[in-house]
C-alpha cells in the first residue's frame, strides 16, 4: 500500500468531502472551474477522472454529457460517488492512476487529474510515466486537464505552516507541513468530539513539490500542445491537447 492510500484509508477519505466545505459546494466549485476553463467547446465523448474522489469533476462532466470513467483507490468516496451519481453515466474502478488505461472501452477525448492528485505520486518518474500515458490514450484533439497545488515555488515559514482547515463545534480539521527537497511532508490532525471528550487522530503523507513549468514541460515532451499554464492563489491549471 503506496503512503497516499494508507493516509487516506486512516484519516483523510472519511472527511475529505466535508474537508472540501461539502459535495454541494465542491460540485458548484468545480463546474465553474470547468466551464471558465472552456468545457463547453470541448469534444464529448469518454472523460477519465484520476483520482476522482467522492465525484468533484466527475459528476460535473457527467452532467455536461460527457461518460465518465472515474479511477481511485479510497474506496470510501468512491462510494460516496456512486451513491450520488444517481443515473449519470459514470462508472467507477478501484485502482492506482497508472492502470487506468486497463479499463479503457474506447480512446479518451478528455483526461483530468485535480485536487492534488498528481502530487501525490511516488515520484518525478511517476509523474512522467503518467502524463506520457494520458498523451498515448487520448483520441486525436482530446484534452489533458492538470490542477494541483504550487509547493515548489514558495515555502511557509514559522507558523505559517500550520494551517487551519475546516472547524465545525464537533470536528476541527488543520494540518501542517514540512518542507524537505522535492516533497512536503503533509501531517494531518483531526479532532472529533465523543459525548463530553475529544478523540483525537493524526496522520501524515508526502507530496511532491511540483510547479507549472515542471509539468507543462513533461506534457510538450510527451507530444502534447499546452494550451494554458497558469497559477493564481497558488493553484496550478494546465490544460494541453492531443494533435
Amino acid at each position: 500500500m503506496n503512503p497516499a492510500q494508507k493516509h487516506y484509508d486512516q484519516l483523510l477519505g472519511a472527511v475529505y468531502t466535508w474537508m472540501a466545505g461539502g459535495l454541494d459546494a465542491s460540485l458548484a466549485r468545480n463546474r465553474q472551474m470547468l466551464d471558465a476553463l472552456g468545457l463547453a467547446s470541448w469534444p464529448r465523448g469518454l472523460a477519465v477522472d484520476l483520482g476522482c474522489g467522492s465525484g468533484f469533476q466527475s459528476i460535473p462532466l457527467a452532467e455536461a454529457g460527457y461518460q465518465v470513467l472515474g479511477v481511485d483507490l479510497c474506496e470510501p468516496l468512491l462510494a460516496e460517488l456512486r451513491a450520488r451519481a444517481g443515473l449519470l453515466p459514470i462508472r467507477t474502478v478501484r485502482d492506482d492512476l497508472l492502470n487506468f488505461p486497463a479499463h479503457l472501452e474506447a480512446a479518451p477525448s478528455l483526461v483530468v487529474c485535480m485536487g492534488d492528485t498528481l502530487p501525490h505520486l511516488s515520484s518525478l518518474d511517476a509523474v512522467q510515466t503518467l502524463v506520457s500515458t494520458i498523451a498515448r490514450r487520448l483520441a486525436p484533439g482530446g484534452r489533458a486537464v492538470l490542477g494541483f497545488r504550487d509547493l515548489a515555488t514558495h515555502e511557509l515559514q514559522g507558523t505559517q505552516r500550520f494551517i487551519p482547515v475546516r472547524s465545525e463545534p464537533d470536528r476541527v480539521f488543520t494540518c501542517f507541513l514540512d518542507y524537505q527537497p522535492g516533497r512536503v511532508e503533509v501531517h494531518d490532525l483531526l479532532y472529533t468530539r465523543e459525548g463530553d471528550s475529544w478523540k483525537f487522530n493524526a496522520s501524515s503523507y508526502t507530496k511532491l513539490r511540483l510547479n507549472a513549468a515542471s509539468v507543462a514541460a513533461l506534457l510538450t515532451a510527451a507530444g502534447l500542445t499546452v494550451e494554458l499554464a497558469s497559477t493564481e492563489q497558488g493553484l496550478v491549471r494546465l490544460i494541453a491537447r492531443a494533435g
